[in-house]
């Protein structure tokens, strides 16, 4: 089952790691890296296990509801 998570990184991306998210939603919102996208566990699980070979600083990971318009920053 898929479901919309939202992770935040610590800082700014730089081109490398940002073309490692190509395929998700990425926003800046001041100092915090902010990544929507659907996914199952499994490719969850990916997508930390990427942030973390990048040398990320992972600030939160959570399951949020709603497409991204429904939500207000």
């Amino acid at each position: 089952m898929r479901a919309r998570y939202e992770i935040r990184i610590a800082g700014r991306l730089d081109e490398k790691a940002a073309a490692e998210f190509a395929d998700l939603e990425v926003a800046v919102r001041g100092s915090v890296t902010v990544i929507r996208g659907e996914f199952d566990q499994a490719s969850l699980h990916g997508l930390l296990e990427r942030i973390r070979f990048l040398g990320l600083d992972l600030l939160e990971a959570r399951r949020v509801r709603g497409s991204p318009a429904d939500r207000a920053d």
